[in-house]
């Protein structure tokens, strides 16, 4: 009853702002289903299509052959909750009450009031869904934080929190913490109810439950799917078969011991990359087992589909024990998952749909993930809410091959306790891209379009652009402190 009330208040609310204006439309009956992928740590250089070596990602480059390639799209932030909460909101994360990532239990939620992209297509009648990893609060026995039906989503099937957790514990290790196991997980919720112990890994159980919905939903109604996919977070687990794949790239001692609890990495033999290699691969087959479902419900090419990263990947450079035998790539990119170096930030990003989009396109603007809501409004023909900022801009320019006027870019993150490298503002403007400390002094300047791997720091040479940027910055983060919305979401 709650969450009707919320969602009740919030469509009175914004009714002004959602007047369908009939603008971009296709040519279709029925309006466009959305489909967005989000999957968890996917670097720059993990998909074959982005230039990845040795993994295998088929369907993933087919939707890429299909749609756009976006070589300068950039995730909402450096880590997860914040990311999705940008993502669904077309709002920097720091306006939504989000700064960092969400431990469970802790009381850090989405704003109440915040409009996501499920409530928008909601309003015009789309049927909305979401299955996989939600990770916008402090878990789905937090009853005074905003569950999936209050950000809009008629049917859930979620992981509340951040991690895959282990059902089938064989043996504890000397301290009583989890040492083997196959990784199924046992923290899935159906429409706020817990499924319990489970007999597949995530992206299966996910898949499953996207295509049985697909099944079971109104087939006179268009719908908009999120699946935000686990893989290819730490700890990494798939079927027999796509280890296989990467035999050559995996130990004796892994291939012997395939059921070794990932989370317990932190005094075991080297595994080799051969495990994180098959995660993405079994990701990009359940990424298939979707496109597939739609193909075969003559739904595909009416549907627009989006495929992208929250965040950078976890590298060879493993900052704790849980990371450990991890591989992401960042397509050589310096930096990566939770710092605003590129390779923390930069991630791929495909859209698909044939009414706007020509196949195998490829476009070099820089765009992210704030772009998505007011994209999506302007494909759909609706309006933007009018009584908050959205930070985001459409980038429907794109499909055309334009530039765009590009709005600045901002990006935040809150860990403190980081190395001297992990700050907390990014901003950009134009090719420049200035990162401050915590104190909001600049600390590196780079031109992204000469140096995009960020080896030149021209904080110290470049003086009087530095005070311009910092000027334009500190007027951003002044707003964003200010803004209306967000001083709502403090006093919850």
């Amino acid at each position: 009853m709650l969450a009707l009330v919320r969602f009740i208040v919030l469509v009175f609310c914004i009714q002004p702002a959602l007047a369908e204006s009939g603008s971009g439309r296709s040519g279709h009956t029925q309006s466009p289903n959305v489909v967005i992928f989000y999957v968890d740590d996917l670097g720059y250089g993990d998909l074959a299509s982005y230039g990845h070596p040795i993994v295998k990602t088929p369907n993933i480059d087919q939707l890429a052959d299909e749609g756009i390639k976006y070589t300068q799209y950039y995730a909402p932030a450096p880590l997860c909750s914040p990311s999705r909460a940008g993502l669904l909101t077309g709002r920097t994360p720091y306006r939504t009450g989000i700064r960092s990532w969400i431990p469970e239990g802790q009381d850090v939620h989405l704003g109440k009031n915040e409009i996501t992209i499920a409530h928008l297509l909601k309003h015009q009648g789309y049927e909305t869904a979401v299955m996989g990893k939600l990770h916008l609060n402090g878990g789905i026995l937090m009853e005074d934080h905003p569950q999936a039906e209050d950000m809009g989503f008629d049917y859930a099937f979620v992981m509340p929190g951040g991690f895959v957790k282990n059902a089938t514990v064989e043996a504890p290790s000397k301290d009583g913490a989890p040492r083997v196991g196959k990784m199924y997980p046992d923290n899935f919720y159906r429409n706020g109810l817990a499924v319990g112990k489970t007999n597949a890994f995530s992206g299966a159980l996910v898949a499953d439950e996207v295509t049985d919905w697909l099944d079971a939903r109104s087939a006179n109604t268009p719908f908009f799917l999120y699946v935000p996919f686990s893989e290819v977070h730490t700890p990494v687990a798939s079927p027999p078969e796509f280890l296989a794949m990467y035999a050559d790239f995996i130990t004796p001692h892994a291939e012997q011991n395939p059921d070794i609890f990932h989370w317990d990495w932190h005094d075991l033999p080297f595994r080799g990359q051969g495990e994180y290699y098959a995660n993405i691969s079994y990701l990009d087959a359940q990424v298939g087992r979707v496109l597939n479902k739609l193909q075969d419900m003559g739904v595909y090419d009416q549907t627009i589909v989006l495929f992208t990263s929250d965040n950078g990947p976890v590298t060879r450079e493993s900052r704790k024990p849980w990371e450990l035998f991890m591989a992401g790539e960042t397509g050589g990119y310096r930096g990566r998952k939770d710092n605003l170096l590129e390779g923390g930030i930069r991630v791929p990003a495909i859209l698909r749909y044939p009414d706007a989009i020509k196949p195998g396109s490829v476009s070099n603007e820089p765009v992210y993930g704030l772009d998505i809501l007011p994209t999506l409004v302007e494909m759909l023909g609706l309006e933007l809410p009018e009584d908050r900022v959205i930070d985001g801009q459409s980038m429907t320019k794109t499909f055309e091959g334009k530039e765009l006027d590009r709005k600045p870019m901002i990006w935040t993150i809150d860990m403190p306790g980081q190395d001297d490298d992990i700050n907390e503002w990014a901003y950009r403007l134009g090719d420049y891209k200035l990162i401050l400390d915590r104190n909001e002094a600049p600390k590196f300047l780079f031109d992204i379009k000469q140096d995009p791997y960020e080896m030149t720091n021209l904080v110290n040479k470049e003086k009087d652009l530095v005070a311009q940027l910092e000027k334009q910055f500190q007027i951003l983060r002044a707003e964003i402190d200010a803004d209306a919305v967000n001083r709502v979401v403090e006093s919850d």
